[in-house]
This record gives structure tokens, C-alpha cells and sequence, in this order.
């Protein structure tokens, strides 16, 4: 599954090339008011606030929690000093939760 979310997510940011330089202007934001670290969730959900009430477009951003992980990942790849920004978990395979290998 995190395959298919990958690939997913990939698409998403072809759809929506700008994506994450709002991400990464929102943290830059964050990180100015003196955060440390921060949640890739609750940078979604703000995002998805502003430009819900910025633009004409009443859906606002659309963009899926499931998202977050990659979304986290990409920023700090991409922008250095966001390294260390975002917490990550080794991502393990959808499915397998509670199962003994």
C-alpha cells in the first residue's frame, strides 16, 4: 500500500505544482514565530484553511492526510533548513500491523 500512496502522492504534486512551496512557505511562517519542530498534519489542515478563505475556490485544498508522511519528507529533502522540522517514523508496510514476521 505505501507503494500505491507513493504514487499517489507523486501525482498529487504533478497536479498541484505549487504545493509544496506553500508547504514550505507555511513553515518558514512557523518556524519564524519560534517552532522548533511541527506537525505535517496540522500544516495540511492550516494550508487547507487558507486557501479555503484566500481564494474563491470553496473546497479549498485537496490533499489527503495519508499524505503527510511523504509531504514531511519531501520538505526536508528539498528545503535543508527544514531538516529535522517534521518527526518521522520508519514507514512500514500497510497490512502488517500486529503480525509477527
Amino acid at each position: 500500500m505505501t507503494d500505491e500512496l507513493l504514487i499517489r502522492w507523486n501525482e498529487v504534486k504533478a497536479q498541484q505544482p505549487d504545493l509544496l512551496r506553500k508547504c514550505h512557505a507555511l513553515c518558514i511562517r512557523a518556524k519564524a514565530k519560534g517552532f522548533t519542530h511541527w506537525s505535517a498534519d496540522a500544516m495540511f489542515h492550516v494550508l487547507r484553511f487558507e486557501t479555503g478563505v484566500s481564494t474563491n475556490d470553496s473546497t479549498g485544498l485537496k490533499c489527503n492526510n495519508s499524505y503527510t508522511a511523504f509531504a514531511a519528507r519531501d520538505l526536508m529533502e528539498q528545503y535543508p533548513e527544514l531538516n529535522g522540522f517534521f518527526q518521522l517514523r520508519v514507514q512500514k508496510p500497510r497490512g502488517n500491523w500486529g503480525h509477527i514476521s
